[in-house]
């Protein structure tokens, strides 16, 4: 056993995937939960076995750190978005912990530092304004181009899983979403502001890159696809996230990118989840983490790679505590065993689950099925990720994209037998 031991805030959504892992190399950890992630919706109910930051230590940060300090954590993890900030700020100040730069942390979880710091440093990004929250005042160039003509996309500076993303094509419309942002309590408890972002041009498709960081640099564990549509309330809604080729063309270009992202956001240590557009104008960020993919992602790209942010993690902490020997090489990129994707359930209209979706399961190439829809309970129209995690999701294989996508299609076509319009 290690006499050293890693502390994991809001140990929810992949982060349930850390123990058991830590576990075979002898690494003790202790979880802590924290409010974020009961008001934000990660969590609903206390983590067994975990500490709580506001219950057990009165929100006294001082309090936490002499904990760490008396159990000797060495290393400290972002278990979801709701425990970044905590997690960044031990990491500074726990004696012999790795951690990120520590000019202006903000950048790495506040979207409008995010892009400021991006834009300071010469990385290209998508034209940004920012509305302070209760100010309420829509800057006067966003109207000028909603009037002629464009699309805009409004978004909380503080935010996860799509929640309050939002198109907007007329100002009434830019107007209600800055307001259903600043005029109440955030994703994670406290006011955010709004911040209004030009749309990526058409055509255009989103990519999710999964890296993980060390003091001797970057390293990609993932490149994968969202296809979405955006419904008619202008959200938009996930359909599925399906792996990426690790030789395909566009990983290299999306990879130099991502770099670029990373030291302009200070990242040195961990994973982070990147959400990237990419088409005529070349790479362009719209959403970052510095946690590790959501959903249990890491899982089913371990399955697919043999390797994910989490196993790498894990095996990073090992070496730094002296149990593993490190290996002089990393970041050979990645390949892919079969193609896959994560196929999310969702709603075009209010419905009642019926119960029963775990029959997916013997439908081809289908190797999981997660359940969070209770029967006989309703749910609104998806809004956003958020909204089909709460549904539930698919993990489907196949030998090649035409067998995927058909694989996908009856996974969707059959998931929507499950639900009846509630009355």
């Amino acid at each position: 056993m290690s006499d050293k031991s890693v502390l994991i805030v809001d140990p929810v959504s992949s982060g349930t995937l850390y123990p058991p892992l830590l576990e075979e190399y002898g690494i003790d950890t202790i979880l802590l939960d924290t409010d974020q992630a009961l008001v934000s919706g990660f969590r609903t109910v206390p983590t067994p076995g975990a500490l709580n930051f506001e219950a057990d230590f009165g929100s006294n940060y001082q309090l936490l750190v002499q904990m760490c300090l008396e159990r000797s954590v060495k290393y400290v993890i972002a278990g979801s978005e709701p425990g970044v900030e905590l997690c960044d700020r031990l990491r500074a100040d726990l004696p012999d912990c790795p951690g990120n730069d520590t000019t202006v942390p903000m950048r790495r979880w506040d979207k409008q530092r995010m892009f400021e710091a991006m834009e300071a440093a010469g990385v290209p990004c998508l034209t940004t304004r920012s509305v302070e929250a209760h100010r309420n005042t829509i800057p006067p160039e966003a109207i000028t181009e909603l009037r002629g003509g464009r699309k805009l996309v409004v978004k909380p500076a503080r935010g996860a899983a799509s929640v309050d993303v939002r198109l907007v094509e007329t100002p009434d419309q830019l107007a209600a979403a800055v307001s259903a942002i600043i005029d109440k309590a955030g994703l994670f408890g406290a006011g955010s502001a709004a911040l209004i972002q030009e749309m990526y041009p058409a055509p255009r498709v989103e990519y999710a890159v999964d890296t993980f960081s060390t003091p001797d640099g970057h390293e990609l564990l993932c490149v994968s696809v969202y296809d979405k549509w955006v419904s008619a309330s202008g959200d938009f809604v996930y359909e599925r996230g399906r792996w990426l080729a690790g030789d395909d063309p566009v990983v290299g270009e999306l990879t130099e990118y991502a770099w670029r992202v990373l030291d302009a956001l200070g990242v040195r240590i961990g994973p982070a989840h990147m959400e990237i557009m990419s088409g005529a104008l070349g790479p362009r960020l719209i959403d970052f983490g510095a946690r590790a993919h959501g959903i249990g992602h890491p899982r089913q790209t371990y399955l697919l790679t043999g390797n994910s942010q989490i196993h790498r993690e894990c095996e990073y902490i090992a070496e730094l505590f002296g149990i593993r020997p490190s290996e002089p090489e990393r970041n050979a990129g990645y390949a892919l065993s079969q193609r896959g994707a994560l196929v999310l359930f969702s709603i075009d209209h209010q419905a009642r689950y019926l119960g029963g979706a775990e029959e997916l399961q013997g439908l081809p190439g289908v190797l999981e099925v997660r359940i969070a829809a209770e029967p006989g309970k309703t749910y609104p129209a998806t809004r956003s990720m958020m909204d089909s995690v709460a549904l539930g999701l698919a993990f489907v294989v196949g030998d090649d994209m035409d067998e995927l996508d058909f694989r996908c299609a009856e996974v969707r076509k059959r998931a929507r037998d499950f639900f009846t319009a509630a009355r």
